[in-house]
């Protein structure tokens, strides 16, 4: 088993974040042209034709009407505008589907990052195409105009503002002279593939081709992934679940060095390219450089801090549940933090007011209530043990009659966050019903979790939704280490 762990470890040292290709992004790729006047990356194409779902989708296998509409839409205008009417009948399937289901859009309990940008510019390049979709709905236009007032013009072509990462929300208005004060160093506007795609429809510009031509010849397949690099958050957050559960490895010097050295004034981002940094990365990377006895400084939070909760990006309209579980973690293991005890108490009531009346939590970065509120027990249950312990009825309640977590059959990846939950609990606060522990276990395994977590349900959030595969095997790992340690087996 610790071999087993250490290749897959040992595995991220060659790439700088492993994740799903997606639609939305993919069909931005597709549409660059070479100097030849054809496609420059026709392998993304075909792609796309290869993975449209029956009802005539592109996108996540998880049904969320943003994702799918928004990833459709992108799609169809890349086979539009590409070999116009050459695939007339999947296109016809999906200009049907986004008729059917873009006033369902109100039944997701969460938005995708930028969506407000972007689904106005995706209607209006569709409209000018000539496809058949509702491009007469005002979707988000309103929001659209609202946001940009709040940002400076100026700044629109700033890479230190969040806006860069949907440039392409800007389609034909942009200023070509000012777009590349945009691009970073590694080639890429704001590590997102589609707004670099984007930006070479404007630019022929050799570091952004070189940049996508990593990312395809990592994906194998044609597809495209939605951001990358993503090397901060995949380290960041393995040695967090492989440290749940007290499981450490000779590398881990080699990455806190890393991560160590990335961390800035303001904290560090999800990507060593970024000089965007964010919150929730923040906690995670102080709390494992913490726990591994490297000195941090906190005053790096200082500008995430509002008073009475932490932001994840400044000038953010609504805060992150996950985020704020984060530092509260990081802050509960620092003793010597600033105010302690009252930034604890104000955390705390933060989460008690945004808790669902079921008693779990939902956050802007994931789409599963298990990976917010698992977080929030292993925050909570050395400070606020009742809270956590309501966390944990509700996560025992909610267990699937085949022993996993989540929607419909449930997934390995959301089994893993409750049983990390469960596993922490048992360990800190109460002993719990073994027997549903194990019914879990038995459908995790070591030796199998990079399979499963290579096969998992996209269930994080970003433009559209992904599926970071390292993060995923750490975090399977971590709950059947947990289980293990407590000489907890598998029901077969």
């Amino acid at each position: 088993m610790q071999e087993t762990i250490l290749q897959s470890a040992e595995s991220a040292e060659y790439h700088r974040g492993k994740m799903s290709g997606v639609a939305y992004d993919t069909a931005w790729v597709a549409r660059i042209i070479g100097k030849s006047g054809k496609p420059l990356f026709p392998e993304c194409s075909r792609w796309l034709l290869e993975n449209q779902h029956l009802d005539g989708s592109w996108g996540s296998r998880l049904l969320n009407y943003h994702d799918r509409v928004i990833s459709t839409l992108s799609v169809l205008i890349a086979l539009k505008e590409l070999y116009g009417t050459k695939y007339e009948d999947q296109i016809e399937k999906g200009e049907t589907y986004v008729w059917e289901n873009i006033g369902k859009l109100k039944e997701d309990d969460y938005r995708l990052i930028g969506s407000e940008l972007l689904f106005p510019s995706l209607l209006e390049q569709s409209e000018s195409l000539d496809l058949n979709v509702p491009s007469h709905l005002k979707l988000y236009k309103e929001e659209q105009n609202k946001k940009l007032k709040k940002i400076d013009e100026s700044l629109w072509y700033s890479p230190l503002t969040t806006l860069s990462f949907s440039i392409e929300f800007m389609g034909d208005a942009v200023d070509t002279s000012r777009l590349p004060y945009v691009q970073l160093q590694n080639g890429s506007i704001a590590n997102s593939p589609a707004a670099t795609a984007y930006f070479l429809r404007h630019i022929n510009d050799t570091k952004a081709i070189a940049y996508l031509k990593e990312i395809l010849s990592l994906t194998g397949d044609g597809s495209v992934t939605t951001v990358y690099p993503i090397d901060v958050f995949e380290y960041g957050w393995t040695l967090y679940n492989l440290m749940l559960a007290g499981y450490y490895f000779e590398r881990y010097a080699d990455i806190c060095d890393f991560l160590s050295h990335k961390l800035g004034r303001s904290g560090v981002g999800c990507t060593s390219e970024s000089p965007v940094a964010d919150a929730d990365d923040t906690a995670v990377v102080l709390k494992v450089l913490h726990d591994m006895g490297y000195p941090v400084d906190v005053n790096v939070l200082d500008e995430y801090y509002t008073g009475d909760y932490f932001l994840t990006f400044n000038f953010e309209l609504d805060p992150s549940i996950s985020t704020n579980i984060h530092v509260l973690d990081f802050i509960k293991s620092y003793p010597s933090f600033p105010e302690r005890q009252e930034v604890i108490e104000k955390l705390i009531k933060f989460l008690k007011a945004e808790m669902n009346e079921k008693e779990f939590w939902i956050d802007k970065w994931h789409v599963s209530p298990y990976y917010p509120t698992a977080h929030a027990v292993l925050a909570l249950c050395e400070i606020d043990p009742s809270l956590a312990e309501r966390a944990v009825d509700w996560i025992m309640r909610s267990q699937n009659e085949n022993g996993m977590w989540g929607r419909d059959e449930g997934t390995y990846e959301e089994t893993s966050y409750a049983v990390q939950a469960l596993m922490y609990f048992h360990q800190h606060v109460e002993r719990i019903d073994s027997d549903k522990i194990s019914r879990a276990v038995s459908t995790l395994s070591v030796e199998s979790s990079a399979l499963l977590s290579k096969d998992s349900a996209e269930l994080w959030i970003g433009k559209v939704l992904y599926s970071p595969s390292r993060v995923i095997w750490s975090s399977i790992t971590s709950a059947q280490l947990m289980a293990r340690a407590s000489n907890l087996r598998a029901i077969t």
